[in-house]
């Protein structure tokens, strides 16, 4: 039996007396279990559907903003990733990199020497358009620019633009961010190729 109950939720719970990094969470979920053509349909019936299949527990369901999703199936994105020929969702990778490459300080890079570090790591979504791949990672980030997005994520793309192409033997064409807080897509893809190209020797 509880005798104390607080009167009122911390500031930092938001909906559904979740964290943000647990809302976030949720969403992930949603986007991973959800059948796009419902979602897209009815995003509120979709997110009653997974959370009586138990996909998602009833306080992950209340989390969830139908109007957030709602406005990710209607973009043009979404478009793209319905008329792919192929669509993947939580792509498992695993990858050797040089651990210099994760450091910022130059005493530390050259310490690491030729050292690398293997990563493990999960793509959102990945799908195939005119023989490329492109890499979508969904994004809940509270950011007031999309470019707030790429320089907190540009070592992130880069990872994940060499994993997958090696692991799915396409090269990778796009690099892109949804971000549920700005309601659209954020293209890395400029960014990521002047890296490869200041990388030429």
């Amino acid at each position: 039996k509880r005798e104390h109950v607080a009167s009122s939720r911390p500031a930092f719970l938001g909906a559904g007396g979740l964290t943000p990094a647990e809302r976030g969470t949720a969403l992930h979920t949603f986007m991973q279990f959800a059948d796009y053509g419902a979602a897209a349909a009815d995003p509120a019936g979709e997110i009653r559907r997974l959370t009586e299949r138990g996909f998602l527990t009833p306080q992950q369901g209340r989390a969830i903003e139908p109007a957030r999703v709602a406005r990710f199936f209607a973009s043009p994105l979404f478009a793209r990733i319905r008329q792919s020929p192929r669509v993947l969702r939580e792509v498992h990778f695993t990858i050797a990199v040089p651990a210099a490459r994760l450091l910022d300080r130059p005493e530390d890079k050259e310490r690491a020497g030729d050292d690398r570090l293997i990563i493990q790591g999960i793509a959102d979504c990945v799908f195939e358009e005119e023989g490329s791949l492109v890499v979508v990672d969904y994004k809940t980030d509270r950011v007031k620019t999309g470019q707030e997005l790429v320089d907190r994520y540009r070592e992130q793309l880069h990872i994940y633009a060499d994993a997958l192409s090696r692991t799915l033997g396409l090269p990778v064409g796009q690099a892109l961010l949804y971000s549920f807080a700005l309601g659209r897509t954020v293209d890395a893809t400029a960014v990521l190729r002047e890296d490869w190209d200041a990388q030429q020797p």
